[in-house]
Parts: C-alpha cells; sequence; structure tokens
C-alpha cells in the first residue's frame, strides 16, 4: 500500500512539472525598468526608463510601458521600495502567452 501512495505522489508531480514547462514554451518574458522617485519619503514621480523587447512594435512596447507603470504604483509603499531621499529603480517583469502578446496589435 505504501509503494501505490508512494507512486501516486510521484506521478503527480511529475505531472505538475510537464504542465509547468508547458507554460514555459507558450509564453514570452519582458523586463521593463521602472524608476520611482522619493522626496522625504513620499512619492514624487513614477517615471518608465526602458523596455526591453528587440521585436515589439511601438504599440506592444507602449501597452508593455503602461503595465509596468501601473505595477510600479503598486509597489511605491513597499517598505523595502522605500527611500528617504533618492531614486528605486524597479525592475519589473511580465510574462504574456504568445497569443495574447499578438493580440495587443490587433
Amino acid at each position: 500500500m505504501k509503494y501505490y501512495a508512494l507512486i501516486l505522489l510521484i506521478s503527480i508531480f511529475s505531472f505538475n512539472t510537464l504542465k509547468a514547462q508547458d507554460y514555459k514554451k507558450d509564453s514570452l518574458q519582458f523586463k521593463i525598468i521602472t524608476q520611482i522617485k522619493y522626496k522625504s519619503s513620499q512619492v514624487e514621480s513614477i517615471s518608465l526608463k526602458k523596455v526591453l523587447c528587440d521585436y515589439c512594435t511601438e504599440k506592444q512596447t507602449e501597452q508593455l510601458g503602461l503595465q509596468a507603470l501601473k505595477l510600479a504604483a503598486l509597489e511605491q509603499d513597499n517598505p523595502n521600495n522605500i527611500k528617504n531621499n533618492g531614486i528605486k529603480l524597479l525592475s519589473i517583469y511580465i510574462r504574456l502567452s504568445k497569443k495574447d502578446f499578438k493580440a495587443i496589435n490587433d
């Protein structure tokens, strides 16, 4: 009985690993760099520095940048990001399926 339970457990983990690999094959990952400027521990501005994508169209780059700015706004109050006075650079990674990425142009 113990061996059946062990085989079942190993099979479940193997199946989950295969599913995770399918996700990696069907998706694209983008790195976007944003900047949060703090003054007296308060956010002064959030800006987009760079969208790292060699094959994106202008529209796709713009949409990825807008999404990264929204994510940076959510991160502005994170204690790890807050500075008394200064600039915090955030690297934001966005993962999209190839189908969804292509639909940005449509």
